[in-house]
């Protein structure tokens, strides 16, 4: 029997270029006719099919999957095309199919990596069992501004945070086995530096240092290497001048050549034929060459790989050779999702929305909120017998969904309100048409406790949906003043996918409890919280500015000059310079202490490691869960380093008074970082620790390494 690589240079060899070149282009296909889509199978012509009718599909209403076309289009690949190389098809399956989990970034708060773990294998299984062999998913983006609609994608502004939980999202994707019936293939995105878009505006122009990109902006990528990615898609934007989906130093250097990474890589959506708006390439001739060259080996649904790349090989501008390796990519991808072996789906619709994966859904979405005030006004109390549900939230459904939902449906979700009244019968929640302002107010009059259920919808983030001021959508945040005036006590529910800041909310309500899009589990998740059978324990993934102006802000920034905190200059004339909320913030019901935090050995000789020790005691009445996080501060280096960068959590839960002994272990690994040059390095010296429950943790011990016996 022949070993897989063998077999795919058999494959290669009886291939013509042109079918070839079709292994390296994916097509939307859906406004062709069935007579040319079927021409075009035959003769081979495309690798692979999106699913999707634009690249802003989430926000849209797409066409429902069909498995018997699709199996009907495999057939015609398979038995009737030359090479019978079968298609492989992608969709965005970002964060769910019929069961839509929270958004990423709202993923990234629960701190709890296995959860997500668990929550992206039932993602696949449904996706699978509906004929998606790849999906768009993990974006790896580091973001520092929330301006920029696709942060709801991401998992915030911490290397660290987005690499845990990237490879989570990687291992529940593909398993250990991406060719399994239940497993589907995913892909890092986007490479690289993208979230750094300028403005916050999509497809705008990135500014990376080279010490940024090396430390801040690859490392989840390497992570995601090492766990197994199958393949990444570049971005839009430019960096270091060049396109990144034409940057041979990024791809074919770093990513396939040093780091020995043989997955494949598929450009975004129009990103190669960005390389003439960014004025890199005259013709979509040169467009394509400078991508192939570059290490692109998929071009997403431009067409400019099937247009050119023949001519040019046979002008001998571009090597027969470098096709050969992307086609090898491609094919090894396709063997390892098992469409060798199993090219047609047997549809299996029970899977859809299965117990199992409902019940993961509440639980990542109960871990998912993050409560950022409260004056012991939640969880609610029995003694409130009236309360006002108000707000455009209150009964809202497709909202919940985010924006880059394909498969979910709105009658999936369940309302706030509706889940309200199921876990809490015994109250009487009262509502009024969030379209009349007054009638609302008069149903806060009459009520004990209001609840304001206030955010902006899918329509107004993700892709292409970029803000230029971080504030509610018109008029939420003069209803919330309006309602402080009353004096009732008011609670806010947020359901914002980015962290805003709200005025109004600080100022008059007695908490606030940032939801996010929770996906179709969000109502029953948020009931369980605010009623307090769920005490929540999750974390902000990046720092909330207290103003626009502020941006950017994130706490593992490097140390600024001195004259910050002398004399008078406090970094702005007319605002507070804090953040609103730090990275890593979030309130429970109950209290926690961190204590007797021991370091095993004050120097970390090379090559071993030491223990960082500390016990974690529940001091409230109820249990909880609290997420210990680990800082490093290097004191001294060059190149400078951030004033502290998150090293490690973990997510303890305790009942009520009960403590736990928890250990970090701490070596070379936690100490270095990378060089402009992308060399790794530990440098000698005094290194100063953190632990606690948020980024603004003391430095409480000091670890000296020394890299030489």
């Amino acid at each position: 029997m022949n070993s897989p690589d063998s077999f795919l240079q058999d494959l290669l060899a009886r291939m013509s270029l042109p079918e070839k070149i079709g292994q390296l282009t994916q097509a939307r296909i859906e406004d062709q006719s069935p007579e040319k889509i079927q021409a075009g199978l035959k003769a081979g012509r495309w690798g692979s099919r999106i699913l999707a009718q634009t690249n802003w599909a989430g926000n849209l209403k797409n066409k429902s999957l069909n498995v018997e076309e699709m199996n009907a289009q495999q057939k015609v690949a398979v038995e009737e095309s030359p090479a019978g190389i079968p298609l492989i098809f992608g969709r965005d399956v970002i964060y769910g199919h019929r069961t839509v989990y929270p958004i990423p970034h709202c993923q990234a708060a629960s701190f709890h990596p296995d959860l997500v773990e668990k929550a992206c294998t039932c993602v696949a299984r449904e996706a699978a069992a509906e004929g998606i062999h790849w999906t768009f998913s993990p974006m790896l983006d580091l973001v520092r501004d929330p301006r920029w609609g696709r942060v709801i994608e991401s998992y915030g502004e911490d290397p660290f945070l987005i690499s845990e939980m990237g490879c989570a999202s990687v291992r529940g994707f593909q398993g250990e086995d991406p060719s399994a019936p239940d497993r589907i293939l995913a892909c890092a995105k986007h490479f690289a530096g993208y979230g750094g878009s300028e403005g916050g505006r999509d497809y705008d122009s990135t500014d990376w240092s080279d010490d940024s990109l090396h430390n801040m902006i690859l490392p989840p990528f390497r992570a995601a290497v090492e766990a197994g990615i199958a393949s990444m898609m570049s971005g839009f934007n430019q960096l270091a001048g060049r396109s990144v989906s034409a940057s041979p130093h990024l791809t074919r250097d770093w990513l396939k050549t040093q780091l020995d990474w043989d997955g494949f890589i598929v450009s975004d959506w129009g990103s190669v034929n960005d390389l003439i708006a960014h004025r890199q390439a005259e013709t979509r001739s040169d467009a394509a060459r400078l991508a192939l060259e570059a290490g692109i080996d998929m071009d997403m649904v431009d067409a400019l790989y099937e247009e050119g790349l023949a001519a040019l090989v046979d002008s001998g501008e571009l090597s027969e050779a470098l096709i050969d390796e992307a086609v090898l990519r491609v094919l090894r991808a396709k063997q390892r999702a098992g469409l060798f072996e199993r090219p047609y789906t047997e549809p299996t619709p029970d899977l859809q929305r299965a117990p199992e994966h409902i019940a993961i859904a509440v639980e990542l979405a109960c871990q998912s909120i993050v409560l950022l005030k409260n004056d012991g006004i939640l969880p609610l109390a029995a003694t409130h017998k009236k309360i006002a549900v108000l707000g455009p939230y209150a009964e809202a459904r497709r909202q919940h969904l985010g924006s880059w939902c394909l498969d979910g449906r709105s009658e999936d979700v369940t309302p706030i309100l509706d889940a309200l009244r199921t876990q809490m019968p015994d109250v009487n929640f009262i509502t009024a048409n969030a379209a009349f302002t007054d009638e609302m107010i008069a149903a806060a009059r009459s009520a004990e406790l209001t609840l304001v259920c206030v955010g902006e919808s899918h329509v107004r983030n993700g892709e292409a949906k970029s803000i230029g001021e971080l504030a509610l959508p018109p008029g939420q945040e003069a209803f919330i003043s309006a309602l402080g005036a009353l004096g009732v006590p008011m609670v806010i529910i947020d359901c914002s996918g980015r962290y805003l800041p709200i005025p109004a909310a600080e100022q008059y309500a007695l908490a606030i409890l940032h939801a996010g899009s929770l996906g179709t589990e969000a109502g029953t998740a948020i009931a369980k919280v605010l009623s307090g059978e769920v005490n929540p324990s999750g974390k902000l993934p990046m720092t909330v500015p207290r103003f626009t102006g502020q941006i950017p802000i994130y706490y593992n920034r490097k140390s600024p000059g001195s004259a910050l905190n002398r004399g008078l200059f406090k970094g702005y004339e007319d605002k507070r310079v804090t953040p609103l909320y730090p990275f890593g913030f979030g309130k429970s019901y109950t209290e926690f202490s961190l204590e007797n935090i021991e370091l095993s050995a004050e120097h970390l000789p090379p090559g071993e490691s030491v223990t960082l020790r500390a016990t974690l005691r529940n001091l409230g009445g109820r249990s909880g869960a609290q997420v210990v996080q680990l800082y490093i501060q290097d004191a001294v280096s060059i190149p400078t380093r951030p004033m502290r960068e998150l090293k490690g959590f973990q997510r303890i839960e305790l009942e009520a008074g009960a403590s736990q002994t928890l250990t970090f272990e701490l070596s070379e690994k936690q100490l270095g970082f990378y060089t402009s040059k992308g060399e790794w390095i530990v440098q000698p010296g005094e290194f100063r620790l953190a632990l606690g429950f948020d980024s603004t943790a003391e430095l409480t011990h000091t670890l000296h390494y020394k890299n030489t016996l």
